[in-house]
């Protein structure tokens, strides 16, 4: 069988996903709402958008070995199963060996700064993490229905190269906004792909993952230290309760919690390349002063 990947959304960790597989001379392809959109010329890109009319993806799902989802679900669960379902489902019968769901920590809710492994009861709150688990249930019926391994790798913020502090500081867009007592986990999405690289190469079972670094940080100081790693200052501190943020970005200062990550680490042998947002920022610096 070929060891090709197709993944479902090849956006900021889809595309750094797929490259990763080529690096492994790994075939991979992918989904993409952007007809212009500019990556490797060694991942298939087909257009797609599961809101706007059916794509029959049939072939481009054949002889796919992994199959990787990082297309956001909407109130009802899984777009991507909902448009394609057939498709799927006849892939999973044939080809198909492994499911790797991109799902969010944001799904066991508010835990007041308690630590969170994956026996953690799940509480959502906001309507992105409800549906999050929606779609992980309906992955779950799927994949069991096949006999198919499925990995649920519930993610903390990512970040990386063009989507940073560094990055904010050079735009003018970075926020220091302060809320006493608020941490939480990032992860680089360099490591996000390897993770998933290591899991679609290796025998582990059906298991729910969380993926994050070891080190839970106020998000003020984390522009901090960007900001002293370009040699600029940081901009003003804002109180939460007088910040103008969007619904979304509200949403990460509503809940508190310090995720355990060691599962997954124990189950792959794994070392994070950045096992703290420290790393991550220095090596991401250079990068980004020559974009």
């Amino acid at each position: 069988m070929l060891n090709k990947l197709f993944c479902f959304g090849v956006g900021f960790t889809g595309l750094q996903t797929c490259e990763y597989f080529n690096d492994q001379k790994w075939i991979t392809s992918g989904t993409t709402r952007d007809r212009n959109k500019k990556v490797n010329p060694n991942i298939e890109l087909i257009e797609y958008n599961p809101n706007k009319g059916k794509v029959y993806l049939s072939e481009s799902l054949a002889s796919s070995k992994i199959l990787l989802i990082s297309i956001a679900p909407d109130k009802n669960g899984d777009v991507v199963l909902k448009s394609n379902y057939e498709d799927i489902a006849n892939a999973l019968k044939t080809s198909v060996k492994r499911v790797i769901y991109l799902s969010t920590t944001a799904v066991y809710g508010d835990a007041n700064g308690s630590t969170v492994d994956e026996k953690y009861k799940i509480n959502p709150q906001s309507d992105r993490a409800k549906s999050r688990i929606l779609a992980e249930s309906q992955w779950t019926d799927l994949c069991d229905k096949f006999g198919v391994t499925l990995n649920i790798l519930r993610l903390s913020g990512i970040y990386g190269t063009g989507r940073n502090q560094i990055r904010n500081l050079i735009n003018g867009t970075a926020k220091r906004i302060i809320k006493e007592g608020h941490v939480f986990n990032r992860i680089h999405v360099a490591d996000i792909a390897r993770i998933i690289y290591m899991l679609s190469v290796s025998d582990i079972k059906s298991d729910i993952f969380n993926i994050s670094d070891d080190m839970p940080a106020p998000p003020q100081d984390v522009v901090e230290f960007a900001a002293r790693l370009l040699n600029t200052d940081p901009p003003e501190p804002v109180i939460f309760s007088e910040a103008i943020l969007s619904e979304m970005a509200r949403s990460f200062y509503s809940e508190t919690k310090y995720i355990i990550n060691q599962k997954i680490k124990e189950k792959l042998g794994l070392e994070l390349k950045y096992p703290n947002y420290k790393l991550g920022l220095k090596d991401i610096l250079k990068e980004e002063l020559n974009r």
